[in-house]
């Protein structure tokens, strides 16, 4: 008789501990938030918790409604007026991002989550699965976190046995000309999705991305070039005739420079399932993609 009532206090006790220190319903999980990069706001809108956001940075342009939600600033400046405006009760950010101005945001009263997506493809699962557990939607998470394994999976059983091509990934450079070149290194989860699209990035700079010159891109000799470009105002024949000046390059003998006008590659979120999808496209085209399903 003793040892039951002894159990059941500690059955009691921690069932308080448990109540009083997850999030509920009542007023435990934030309902004010502000996402400080356009990753972070795909990923709320994810896992089903849009209605919660009350701003975001320049430059989120998915979902669609986020052109309608108020603006703080730009990715390495945000504007804590604003912040301070929308009193939120929770600001999420990424790591570089918290290095910068993290402890100014929490010294103005602010809660934050901070986040690293950047390394690798399990990050990014990783950082869908936090947000999810501050925002209270673990099971939304979780199936999202599974669709970006599934849906890589499926992309990877289709190219696995095909010619491995050698990559060179164009994120930025000077407008017209070839110059100011940065292309995507190898520590980090755009790497992944060239390998397991059926290539191989040709640069083994172990940064996330550098400058390089042409005649680095001549030493590499890449079979396909491939240039992520935000110019929605220009034709893709045109910056493809940029590169037509490295003649010596396979991919321009070969015609393989190929251009990128949408963001998926370049945001470490769901989105990466398109991005992967894209690069599949180029490198194998005549594959048939059986299992793809497009969002």
């Amino acid at each position: 008789m003793k040892t039951r009532l002894i159990m059941s206090r500690i059955l009691f006790s921690v069932l308080i501990f448990l109540v009083s220190t997850s999030p509920s319903k009542s007023g435990k999980y934030p309902e004010r938030i502000i996402s400080l990069s356009p990753n972070i706001t795909e990923i709320i809108y994810g896992i089903g918790a849009w209605e919660k956001v009350v701003g975001v940075t320049l430059y989120s342009d998915f979902p669609p409604e986020a052109e309608g939600v108020p603006k703080v600033g730009g990715w390495v400046n945000p504007n804590f007026e604003e912040i301070v405006k929308l009193n939120p009760d929770l600001v999420l950010l990424m790591k570089d991002q918290d290095g910068m101005f993290g402890d100014k945001i929490r010294k103005l009263g602010y809660k934050t989550l901070t986040i690293d997506s950047n390394t690798s493809i399990n990050d990014i699962q990783n950082s869908i699965l936090e947000i999810g557990r501050m925002l209270g939607k673990q099971d939304e998470a979780h199936r999202l976190s599974e669709e970006i394994k599934n849906s890589l999976n499926e992309i990877r059983l289709e190219t696995e046995n095909t010619p491995d091509k050698k990559v060179l990934l164009v994120i930025a450079r000077n407008p017209g000309r070839l110059e100011d070149i940065y292309v995507i290194g190898k520590n980090n989860y755009i790497n992944e999705l060239i390998s397991l699209a059926g290539g191989t990035n040709v640069v083994e700079s172990d940064r996330f991305a550098l400058k390089i010159t042409i005649e680095a891109i001549l030493s590499y000799s890449p079979d396909v070039i491939i240039e992520v470009n935000h110019q929605k105002n220009k034709h893709t024949d045109d910056i493809v005739k940029i590169w037509n000046d490295l003649k010596e390059t396979q991919a321009v003998k070969d015609q393989e420079v190929h251009v990128v006008l949408s963001n998926e590659l370049l945001r470490p979120s769901q989105r990466i399932i398109e991005g992967a999808r894209i690069l599949s496209r180029i490198l194998h085209p005549e594959l048939s993609f059986k299992n793809e399903k497009h969002n």
